[in-house]
């Protein structure tokens, strides 16, 4: 038989306060054990501890106040618990509005990704968090627009069904591909469909945003054992431009998914900056990725890169000034 150690004391204490809160009469010890399976003598124990229990007040010290109390003469004779005065209930946690901000960011930035979870369960959060009546909006774009292949690559993995999608390359030619979809997965910013394309035979990777016409077919996805299914969303190689950033240490995680595997991390200056050489296969990527991390990122060679940087924000500025 398992002995009842410290770490199940403190979980019966902390279920068998709200569980008595409940009840609406005196709850007898040996229905209390059977509830949480303990024996009644480690119920009667608890009880004992709760009633020495409580929060001090604002000078520091206890009064009858602020410590439970129950109603011993039932409990030591008819063994029955009963609470008469509950304390630490009686109001919700508060969050400073530090954290409450840091709180609705990052719900707000869940909401933005593949469906992790169900987002009715995200939006309900965030309508308590935000202020009463009004739409909370988010940095990260709570209302913006997925892309449109995100909900049939959600569909395909969870239902293990082959993908078929037209995709177009960063030059330009289309494609139909039938992928067996592995996994969705965020990096910079962008979606992307790690999978085994049939029409290469192997495993690549494709940005949504680039996906058109995305369809679930009724082909089921096989079991492939040769899939490296734990690859980095972004394998470096030779044929990649050689990028030299300075970076900052708030992106200095999203940097190291483009380091060649076991790369050192890039250590920081007493600036807290670090330069660092990556290696980059699309110049549009770069652009939107020194764009969204404006501050904490800058290009320093080579002059192309840093050329393709200036182009798409000036794109950008130009498109917003036409709205």
């Amino acid at each position: 038989m398992s002995t009842f150690v410290s770490a199940d004391r403190l979980a019966l204490l902390v279920s068998l306060v709200p569980y008595l809160r409940q009840q609406d009469e005196a709850v007898p010890v040996e229905t209390a054990a059977a509830h949480f399976g303990v024996k009644p003598k480690q119920v009667r124990d608890a009880v004992r501890l709760i009633a020495v229990s409580g929060t001090p007040g604002d000078a520091g010290v206890y009064s009858h106040l602020d410590l439970f109390d129950i109603n011993w003469d039932a409990f030591e004779l008819q063994d029955l618990i009963e609470v008469t005065h509950f304390v630490a209930l009686e109001e919700a946690p508060r969050m400073s509005n530090r954290e409450a901000a840091a709180v609705i960011a990052g719900l707000g930035y869940l909401r933005s990704l593949p469906r992790l979870v169900d987002e009715s369960r995200i939006d309900e959060l965030l309508g308590k968090l935000g202020p009463s009546g009004a739409a909370p909006h988010f940095a990260f774009g709570t209302t913006g627009e997925h892309p449109a292949a995100r909900d049939a690559v959600a569909a395909a993995i969870a239902t293990n069904r082959r993908l078929r999608f037209r995709y177009r390359r960063e030059d330009g030619v289309e494609s139909v591909r039938h992928v067996d979809a592995f996994t969705l997965e965020t990096l910079g910013g962008d979606l992307f469909l790690h999978g085994w394309c049939l029409e290469r035979d192997a495993e690549r990777v494709f940005r949504l945003d680039r996906m058109r016409d995305a369809v679930v077919t009724d082909v089921r996805a096989p079991a492939r054992a040769e899939a490296k299914r734990g690859r980095p969303i972004f394998a470096p190689s030779d044929d990649h431009v050689l990028v030299t950033l300075e970076v900052g240490t708030a992106v200095l995680p999203l940097i190291r998914d483009y380091l060649p595997p076991g790369a050192p991390v890039p250590q920081t200056d007493a600036r807290g900056r670090a330069v660092v050489d990556v290696r980059i296969a699309s110049m549009q990527h770069l652009a939107r990725l020194v764009a969204g991390n404006a501050g904490q990122m800058r290009v320093l060679s080579p002059d192309s890169a840093r050329a393709a940087v200036l182009q798409w924000a000036a794109d950008a500025l130009r498109a917003q000034q036409e709205d």
